[in-house]
Formats: C-alpha cells, sequence, structure tokens
C-alpha cells in the first residue's frame, strides 16, 4: 500500500509559486493546485481558509524571492545601489508573471508606502543607498522612491515587451537618472519653471 504524502501549507505554496512562475496568477485555481499537487483540493482549504490567505501568503513568498533576486546576483565592479535596479529590471524580464503579481495590480498605498511595505528587506536597501549617496537619513526614502518610480517606468515597459532594451542601455539610462536626482539633491531650489 503506498504511503500517503502529507499536503502541507508549504507545499502548496511551493505549488502556487510554480503555477504563477508558470502561467500567472489568473491561472492560480484550487483545481490547478490540487493537480500540481496531485491530490484533491481539500488539503487546500483545510490549510487556507481562504483563496485570500492564500494569495497573501503567496505575495510574502514571492516578495522574498523578489528581494532575494534583488540582492544575490551583485557583482564588484558596478555600485551595488545601480546594481539593484539592474537588477529589478531583470526580474522584470526573467521572472515576469512574479513581476506582474507584485506590481502590476492594483494598491491603495503611495510610492513611499509601496516601496517600503517590507521595512526588513527596505532596510537593506537603505543601507546600499547610504554607501552610493552621502544622503542624510531623512532624504533617502524620498531619494529612493524617485529613483524607484523611474526605474519601475523601465522595468513596465521591459514586462509587456513594449520596447527592447540592451543592457548597457538600462546601466545608462540608471546611471543618467541617479546623477540627475543627485544634482537636485545639491541643489533643490533648482525648479522647472513653465512658461505661460
Amino acid at each position: 500500500m503506498p504511503k500517503s504524502v502529507k499536503i502541507t501549507k508549504e507545499k502548496i505554496l511551493e505549488a502556487a509559486f510554480s503555477i504563477v512562475r508558470e502561467k500567472g496568477i489568473e491561472s492560480l485555481s484550487n483545481r490547478e493546485l490540487a493537480k500540481k499537487l496531485n491530490s484533491s483540493i481539500r488539503p487546500i482549504y483545510y490549510q487556507f481558509k481562504n483563496v485570500e490567505e492564500l494569495n497573501n501568503e503567496l505575495y510574502i513568498k514571492i516578495e522574498k524571492y523578489f528581494y532575494k533576486f534583488l540582492m544575490d546576483k551583485m557583482v564588484d565592479n558596478i555600485p551595488p545601489y545601480k546594481q539593484v535596479g539592474i537588477n529589478y529590471i531583470k526580474f522584470a524580464k526573467e521572472e515576469t508573471n512574479f513581476f506582474k503579481f507584485l506590481f502590476m495590480s492594483g494598491s491603495d498605498l503611495v510610492p513611499k508606502e509601496f516601496i517600503s511595505r517590507d521595512n526588513e528587506d527596505y532596510q537593506e536597501l537603505t543601507k546600499l543607498i547610504k554607501l552610493s549617496t552621502q544622503l542624510k537619513d531623512e532624504d533617502i526614502a524620498d531619494f529612493h522612491t524617485k529613483m524607484w518610480v523611474f526605474t519601475h517606468g523601465i522595468a513596465m515597459l521591459v514586462a509587456t515587451d513594449t520596447v527592447k532594451l540592451t543592457e548597457s542601455q538600462i546601466k545608462e539610462l540608471l546611471s543618467l537618472e541617479f546623477q540627475a536626482l543627485m544634482l537636485l539633491e545639491e541643489n533643490k531650489d533648482n525648479k522647472w519653471v513653465s512658461k505661460d
């Protein structure tokens, strides 16, 4: 008689992770999960009280993977904060379904809240910003928000195949934006005034 395999919460999350990675969040269902787990849908209902709980835990799992992706691919010849931007865009290209799940769905958060939701990983990013700039602690969140909006725009273009950019073009765009923001930090009164 074959030994039955216990369907744990982690196994369900692993299966959901795999389905979303391959097919996107729209393909995730209890039926698809049961098929992937080679089981009935009963263990899914036993481990998660509803779809919202499953999706919330899956979001956390994918977000942790995302931050690991950003931080694990560092090389010595590129400044760490710039590499985070490069890896962010790579994530959009290589893990498009995860990117869409994390960043292309509705949210009531303002940008500063959105980028600092996972406080522990956000704190790691602020350390990299400190290495690349002379910014004061109170200016880091504002600077990173502006840099993120720009980087996210490029990532969206890449994730949706709107434009094709080479890695060297991406590096140049990120460098130019970083330099522009640093110049604005040094001269905060430099406003673009439109003339009527």
